[in-house]
């Protein structure tokens, strides 16, 4: 039995965010992915009290989405890395990320590694 192959793509690039939430786009076409790893990138964090919030939702009709049970990384307040692996078990697989404080400004990236049924 050989290795599978695996897809990845980078599904929120590196970018300073102020307060709020961040979703990236389906970064898997339909049926796609079975386990999917989150690895989550943050290179800066400032303001007071800055936090960095990040897991997965998936969705069976690429509308209507849903948290993976077990798919959020433990909270970042500075400079660091998270991974965190899920199984899905719908169609589309998406990131979706938090940022809060006062005055924050986060500056990661997230990416996604897929592997197929």
């Amino acid at each position: 039995m050989g290795l599978r192959n695996v897809q990845a793509d980078v599904a929120l690039p590196s970018a300073a965010r102020a307060a709020g939430t961040f979703v990236s786009g389906p970064v898997t076409a339909a049926g796609g992915a079975a386990d999917v790893l989150l690895s989550v990138h943050c290179t800066a964090a400032t303001g007071t009290t800055p936090t960095l919030d990040a897991s997965l939702e998936e969705s069976a009709d690429g509308s209507t989405w849903s948290a993976v049970p077990g798919s959020a990384i433990g909270q970042l307040t500075a400079a660091g890395n998270r991974i965190v692996y899920a199984a899905v078990t719908k169609n589309y697989v998406r990131v979706t990320s938090t940022v809060a404080g006062t005055t924050p400004s986060v500056t990661y990236r997230a990416a996604v590694w897929l592997r197929p049924e």
